[in-house]
């Protein structure tokens, strides 16, 4: 088995310095960057990132993927605005040393997604393109009230973009969004799948994995086993209140009665609950 363990250690603290010594403690050697030292990798300037790579370098970490909020806005708000954000995922991207730049297909208005899908499509179609030219993969993550929050939209995406924006499967959030993950999604999203977010649901909110309906296990084994997936799983636990957890609209599924003595704790417990799995098939 080759997969590779990442994961997001923004979850373990604000801190930098302290996220990648949570990862070496888990035994994780890549991490998807998204907070750093409190401020989202969007936002950093060049010399921020630049020390960020020294910490990487130092602790022997290397980056997975940059972990955007680009798409992750109204699909009407200013999108000239958007692309300089982007174009500052791309330099953060170059920096760090990944292709990888995780994003989204834009919150859309009142359920009106057959309304907005030309205006998607087209705000897609720019980012793509700037990747492209920057040697940068997107990889679309299905979300919660953006246009690819369902599965049927999120292939929709992926066959317009016939692998020019990749697919980041995260079984939780279609599950929280009220879809159903396996068989028929993860059929139908497989062949354009690059990474795995690791993360679970139930009713209750947000689990381990393998400890909701999010099929993890099922989908990992056959991935995995049958179709020789070597890439990215990243840890994603939001089973704690982190630094930045309220931008990403998640406080209100952290609530799956897993109590944990620190967030340092909760991201163990996430990572063992994938280990296992893996040991496991």
């Amino acid at each position: 088995m080759s997969v590779k363990l990442s994961g997001f250690a923004d979850e373990i603290s604000a801190d930098f310095k302290e996220q990648l010594e949570g990862l070496r403690a888990n035994n994780i050697e890549y991490i998807e960057v998204r907070g750093v030292n409190g401020k989202n990798i969007s936002v950093l300037n060049k010399e921020e990132m630049l020390e960020a790579k020294k910490l990487l370098d130092e602790h022997d970490i290397k980056v997975s993927a940059i972990g955007s909020p680009i798409g992750k806005i109204k699909i009407d708000e200013d999108f000239d605005a958007h692309i300089k954000v982007f174009e500052n995922c791309m330099l953060a991207a170059d920096i760090l040393g990944t292709k990888y730049i995780r994003m989204f297909s834009f919150y859309i208005p009142d359920g009106k997604y057959d309304e907005w899908r030309g205006e998607v499509i087209n705000r897609l179609e720019k980012l793509a393109e700037l990747a492209a030219a920057g040697n940068i993969l997107l990889c679309h993550e299905n979300e919660g009230g953006i246009y690819g929050e369902s599965p049927e939209r999120c292939l929709d995406l992926m066959q317009h973009f016939k692998g020019r924006i990749k697919f980041v499967f995260d079984p939780a959030n279609f599950v929280v969004g009220g879809h159903v993950p396996y068989p028929e999604a993860y059929n139908n999203l497989v062949e354009y799948i690059e990474y795995m977010h690791i993360k679970d649901a139930g009713d209750s909110g947000i689990v381990p994995a393998g400890a909701g309906k999010g099929f993890v296990r099922e989908i990992l084994a056959d991935l995995i086993i049958n179709k020789k997936f070597d890439g990215f799983l990243s840890v994603e636990p939001h089973l704690s209140v982190f630094t930045g957890l309220s931008e990403l609209g998640g406080e209100d599924i952290v609530k799956s009665g897993y109590k944990y003595k620190s967030k340092a704790e909760a991201f163990a417990a996430a990572a063992d609950a994938l280990k296992n799995i893996l040991n496991n098939i």
